[in-house]
């Protein structure tokens, strides 16, 4: 109901064209009908928003039927253009203020991880100090205790809040899906030279890929490595994945990527580590070889090159 609402200026405005014999602006009134139709989501538009729009339009069409003046109608395609951008711009801060909400609740998941594993540590040393000997049992717990905790640290290790609340967040979800994701950060991804946010995007939309990826296949692997090497940082995704359609390669980090899901889905993720990357002046580049699939990124350090 509310859907054709939106189109009822138009509808008023298309009929009083015809009937008035101004076929030039009649052949205005489907474009911008049509624009509107194609080029603006409704769906995602905020209620009060239609409301006001469809006020407004109806108010320039009686401006302009009341005054006989068709230049008038101009006025609701220029409201349907600034409305598609404004919609653009919402969507934007949606999308961030999105992230930093996931993004806090990774950090309190890892709060909440540091807290029980302080919490452990001291029954588990406590067991060890009792244990008594140098049993092969004994040794076996000593080195199954330090793996837990030094796999945890591999995530905190130079990282700031925000990137080892993210980091942890994807291990769990490895972890949850059977998929073994090893981190091997020579250096911190916080010293990537990006935005908070951006820092996040690209992770977060690098590891989902790729553990996305690798859960459909069975013992399924994803490393994930940072380095830097003469200023450069370099950063490498491998992920064990099914076949992926020759289409679906071709277009992938484009503005026409496809997600390699079922169903209709444009590829949103990749579009968006493409867009951060060429940013930032780096180089991205991908290979599919023998069900493995790597994407390996290049950003430079632009604080280094400014010196």
């Amino acid at each position: 109901m509310v859907k054709f609402l939106l189109f009822l200026p138009w509808l008023f405005a298309l009929g009083w064209t015809m009937l008035a014999n101004h076929y030039i602006f009649t052949l205005f009134i489907l474009l911008g009908a049509t624009y509107q139709l194609f080029f603006i989501k409704g769906d995602e538009w905020l209620s009060s928003w239609k409301g006001i729009t469809i006020i407004l339009q109806l108010c320039w069409f009686l401006a302009s039927y009341g005054t006989n003046t068709p230049f008038l109608l101009l006025g609701i395609g220029l409201q349907a253009v600034a409305l598609h951008f404004y919609q653009n711009s919402l969507l934007v801060e949606r999308r961030k203020t999105n992230e930093i909400i996931k993004n806090y609740e990774q950090q309190t998941a890892l709060l909440y991880e540091l807290r029980r594993q302080r919490h452990d540590l001291e029954k588990h040393v406590s067991a060890i100090l009792h244990a008594g000997g140098s049993s092969q049992n004994t040794e076996n717990y000593k080195q199954e205790v330090a793996s837990r905790f030094t796999a945890l640290d591999k995530v905190l290790h130079n990282e700031s809040n925000l990137v080892a609340g993210c980091l942890y967040a994807y291990s769990k979800q490895a972890e949850e899906s059977h998929v073994l994701l090893d981190y091997q950060l020579h250096q911190a991804l916080s010293g990537l030279p990006l935005t908070e946010y951006e820092l996040i995007a690209l992770v977060s939309n690098i590891l989902e890929n790729a553990i996305e990826a690798a859960t459909e296949v069975s013992d399924g692997r994803v490393l994930f490595s940072c380095r830097k090497q003469s200023g450069i940082f370099i950063i490498i995704c491998r992920n064990d994945t099914l076949p992926i359609q020759e289409r679906i390669l071709e277009r992938m980090y484009t503005p026409k990527a496809e997600s390699s899901k079922t169903g209709t889905h444009e590829g949103f993720g990749t579009q968006e580590i493409q867009r951060i990357v060429k940013k930032h002046q780096g180089i991205l580049d991908f290979s599919f070889i023998k069900d493995q699939f790597t994407l390996k990124i290049k950003l430079p350090d632009v604080r280094e090159l400014r010196r």
